[in-house]
């Protein structure tokens, strides 16, 4: 269990290389209200390892926590926002390409299959899980914007992945880390 309050940021190591992250960001149609916006990133670059393997790719409200895409804060936080991470830079540096090409076609090596490589390249890959629910929350009196929230966030990986000792992971029969194919 961690807390967060507006305004503030949090972070924690989950393995030598990998940060979770929730950065305080100004949602909204005017940028007002108070909200979070999730991350893993790499512990040598702010390169978001969420991003690339949880479509769709644009207007996905997955890493976000608080009022936008059209939902108000309570709604945002009615759900665990369930997500899959990259592991490894080499992982991210494989699809990344294929992510651009995805969204950008034109741009692309094959623009006529730049969405089926990508699409067929995220069914490969093998990514973790990460499940952050929120536990309670409180919102600015009169306003949808977030005063501070409570949240767990469990993380699962395959085998190969290696927590942080501190973290005090355990070994699970969770299958759901495995490529989507």
């Amino acid at each position: 269990m961690a807390s967060v309050s507006a305004g503030q940021s949090f972070e924690k190591a989950i393995s030598k290389d990998l940060i979770f992250r929730l950065t305080s960001a100004r949602l909204g149609p005017d940028g007002k209200l108070n909200g979070w916006e999730m991350s893993i990133v790499s512990a040598q670059s702010d390169t978001d390892y969420i991003y690339p393997v949880n479509p769709p790719l644009r207007f996905n409200g997955s890493q976000t926590f608080g009022a936008s895409y059209g939902e108000t804060a309570s709604a945002s936080l009615a759900n665990p926002h369930e997500v899959r991470f990259l592991r490894h830079r080499e992982d991210y540096d494989k699809i990344k390409p294929l992510l651009d090409g995805a969204l950008w076609p034109y741009s692309a090596p094959h623009p006529d299959s730049a969405q089926d490589e990508y699409v067929t390249a995220l069914g490969k890959t093998i990514t973790g899980r990460l499940v952050v629910t929120v536990t309670s929350y409180h919102l600015e009196a009169g306003a949808d914007s977030l005063r501070d929230m409570k949240f767990r966030a469990d993380f699962s990986a395959p085998a190969d992945f290696e927590f942080l000792a501190e973290l005090n992971p355990k070994e699970s029969s969770d299958d759901a880390c495995s490529s989507r194919q």
